[in-house]
């Protein structure tokens, strides 16, 4: 495994506004890929205070930390980073089929391909009342917590979900409740502010028959 890069020193950055953009990106793609952080936003402030930027203006997209981090996932987690991966998707199918009544359908970092090793399994769900849930968990023993997801809509709509957090296999996995008669559309992802790609139990499958290896 190769071994992780220094921090940057905080001090105040010398280059131009574009080359601090790119390295606040880099600095913040390692944060996701190394640190535990799964939060775009928190990411990128950790960046900037580490290499001593003040201010929003001329920081990252979140797409350019995105794109950041794959460039650091292929270079320095070669190896590893596949096989968090796959590990991850193949205990999202096995949910996933548990849970087909609830028309699950896969979403996150672990859909795109950048989940890090402890990037939690999300899983959008479909019932009226959530609590049907609880009770399809509850019944076969399978232990959880209640927790609470808010979504961005069009229109910069907000929305408070209900979700439960299992753990199968020790990987947690984020269950998020959308009504029955939820629209259409997807919540809009923290990447690039379109609606989020989700994958259903059947493509996750062909996904992963994919896959080298």
């Amino acid at each position: 495994m190769a071994r992780r890069r220094q921090r940057s020193q905080a001090t105040a950055p010398t280059s131009s506004g574009a080359a601090v953009r790119t390295e606040v990106a880099q600095v913040a793609a390692r944060l996701m890929a190394e640190d535990d952080i799964h939060d775009f936003g928190e990411a990128k402030a950790r960046a900037a205070a580490d290499l001593g930027v003040r201010g929003r203006n001329g920081l990252p997209r979140n797409d350019e930390i995105e794109a950041e981090l794959r460039n650091y996932q292929a270079l320095f987690q070669a190896d590893e980073q596949p096989r968090w991966l796959a590990q991850k998707r193949r205990i999202a199918l096995e949910v996933m089929q548990l849970l087909l009544q609830f028309r699950p359908r896969l979403t996150g970092a672990v859909l795109r391909g950048t989940a890090a090793a402890a990037t939690e399994i999300s899983l959008h769900l479909f019932a009226d009342p959530p609590e049907r849930v609880a009770s399809f968990l509850y019944d076969r023993h399978i232990p959880w917590t209640l927790d609470a997801w808010e979504g961005r809509f069009g229109g910069d709509r907000l929305f408070e979900l209900p979700m439960y957090r299992i753990h199968p296999d020790g990987q947690p996995v984020r269950l998020i409740v959308f009504p029955e008669a939820a629209p259409r559309e997807a919540p809009r992802s923290p990447v690039d502010g379109r609606p989020m790609a989700r994958a259903s139990a059947e493509e996750l499958a062909e996904l992963l028959e994919r896959e080298p290896g």
